[in-house]
C-alpha cells in the first residue's frame, strides 16, 4: 500500500507529512529558534510582538506549519537578521545591520537638498578617512632599494650589473629598516645555516665593521661575497666552503649585514599600494603627513 503524499509547489514530486514537517524544520523552524535566541527572546515574547498566538511560534519552530511572508517580513527586523542570513544565500548584497537600516530610511525621508547635502557629507568623511590610512601607511613603512645585487655565498662569482634596475622593498618600519641603505641578494650555500640561498638582506654601507661580524665585501675577480670577518680572512660558516684571504684578494667591505628580510616584515599587498600612494600624495600635500 502506498503512503498518501503531497505535491510540492513544483509538481515534481511527492512528499509524506514527515518530510513537509522536515523542511519546515531545516527551512523556517531551526532558524527561527536560532534568531529568537541570538536576539535574546523567548516564544512568548516574539509572539507577543507578532501579536499571534505562542503556539503559533511553538508550530512553526517544530515544523508543523511555516510562516505566511507577512510575518517572516515583520520577523527580520524584529530578530535583526538579513533575509540572505536568515536563508544562508552568500555572496548576494550585504548584510544591514539595524543601524544601518536606520539610516538608509531616515536618508529616504530627506527632500533633494538634503539628500544633497548627506552626499557631500559622506564623502567628504570618506576622504578624510581615506588621507588618515595614507597618513597611518606612511609613517608604519619604509622602502629600502633593491640594486638586483647578487652577493654569493659560495664558489661562483658575482659581477654587478651596470645599469641596473632598481626596486623599491617596502617593509614595516624599525629601527634596522631606518639604517639600511641596501637590499641584497645572497646566491649560495657558504653562508648556512644563517644565511639561506635566495635570502634578501638589508646591509648597511659601511667602512668598517669588527671581528665575527658579517658584511658584504667586493673581491677582485670573483664580485660580491657575503661572508664573515675574521681578523685576515673572510670566512665561510659552511665548513664546505673555504675561505678568502683578504690580503691576497684585495677585498674591500660594502656594507654591514644587518638582518634577513622575514616574511613577517613584508606588510601585505594593500599595505604596500596605501604605502606608494601616500608617497606620491606627500609631494601635493606634505601638510598631511606632518
Amino acid at each position: 500500500m502506498s503512503v498518501k503524499g503531497y505535491n510540492t509547489i513544483a509538481g515534481l514530486e511527492k512528499l509524506t507529512p514527515e518530510e513537509i514537517k522536515q523542511r519546515n524544520v531545516e527551512h523556517y523552524g531551526s532558524k527561527i529558534k536560532y534568531f529568537r535566541t541570538r536576539a535574546g527572546l523567548t516564544a512568548e515574547q516574539l509572539a507577543d510582538t507578532l501579536q499571534i498566538s505562542k503556539s503559533s511560534i511553538r508550530n512553526w519552530e517544530c515544523g508543523l506549519t511555516r510562516p505566511d511572508p507577512e510575518y517572516l517580513y515583520r520577523m527580520f527586523s524584529i530578530l535583526d537578521v538579513e533575509p540572505n542570513e536568515f536563508f544562508g544565500f552568500k555572496g548576494i548584497g550585504t548584510l544591514l545591520t539595524t543601524q544601518e537600516r536606520d539610516l538608509i530610511d531616515n536618508f529616504r525621508t530627506l527632500d533633494r537638498f538634503g539628500k544633497e547635502a548627506v552626499v557631500t557629507l559622506t564623502e567628504g568623511m570618506i576622504k578624510k578617512a581615506h588621507i588618515r590610512k595614507l597618513v597611518e601607511a606612511y609613517h608604519l613603512q619604509n622602502s629600502i632599494p633593491d640594486k638586483q645585487r647578487l652577493f654569493a655565498a659560495g664558489d661562483q662569482a658575482m659581477e654587478w650589473p651596470d645599469y641596473p634596475e632598481v626596486e623599491d622593498v617596502v617593509l614595516y618600519d624599525n629601527d634596522l629598516v631606518r639604517r639600511a641603505d641596501e637590499v641584497i641578494t645572497v646566491s649560495g650555500h657558504s653562508m648556512e645555516p644563517k644565511f639561506m640561498d635566495g635570502d634578501k638582506v638589508l646591509i648597511e654601507y659601511s667602512t668598517d665593521i669588527r671581528n665575527g661580524d658579517i658584511g658584504c665585501f667586493y673581491v677582485p675577480g670573483i664580485g660580491g661575497v657575503i661572508k664573515q670577518k675574521l681578523y685576515d680572512r673572510l670566512h665561510s660558516l659552511n665548513r664546505e666552503y673555504d675561505d678568502i684571504i683578504v690580503h691576497e684578494e684585495g677585498a674591500q667591505l660594502v656594507g654591514r649585514v644587518l638582518t634577513v628580510i622575514e616574511k613577517s616584515m613584508r606588510p601585505s599587498r594593500e599595505e604596500q599600494a596605501l604605502f606608494r600612494e601616500a608617497l606620491g600624495e606627500r609631494e601635493h600635500h606634505p601638510e598631511w603627513f606632518e
